[in-house]
């Protein structure tokens, strides 16, 4: 659904005066974008999934560590499959990647056993 004129001439005010009164703020939002997010979520799930990890390790030391571990794991790991799924939706091809990657993995599979 497009803008009318009137719409268009209002929001273009906003910004200029967005521009006017915070120019940082105004250049930060003109330079983050979502998949930029999305992809420190994903680093960051991933240290938290190796940092809980080596927690983990602690287990030795003291029961608290390995549970305190896993769930940082766990978190870890959650964190960055759900960023991973919304920067899929969001740049639109990358789910339809992963499962052609998949199914050609299968087919592949599939060849090897038949031989």
């Amino acid at each position: 659904m497009s803008l009318s004129d009137r719409e268009q001439q209002i929001l273009d005010d906003i910004e200029a005066r967005l521009r006017a009164e915070d120019p940082k703020f105004a250049r930060t939002v003109a330079t983050v974008s979502v998949s930029a997010h999305l992809r420190r979520r994903i680093k960051l799930g991933i240290a938290a999934f190796v940092v809980g990890f080596v927690v983990m390790l602690m287990l030795i030391l003291n029961m608290g560590f390995g549970i305190a571990g896993f769930a940082l794991m766990l978190g870890g790991a959650v964190t960055a499959a759900n960023a991973l799924k919304k920067l899929g939706q969001a740049e639109g091809g990358l789910s339809d990647q992963l499962r052609g990657g998949l199914e050609r993995y299968r087919q592949d599979r599939r060849e090897n056993d038949e031989r």
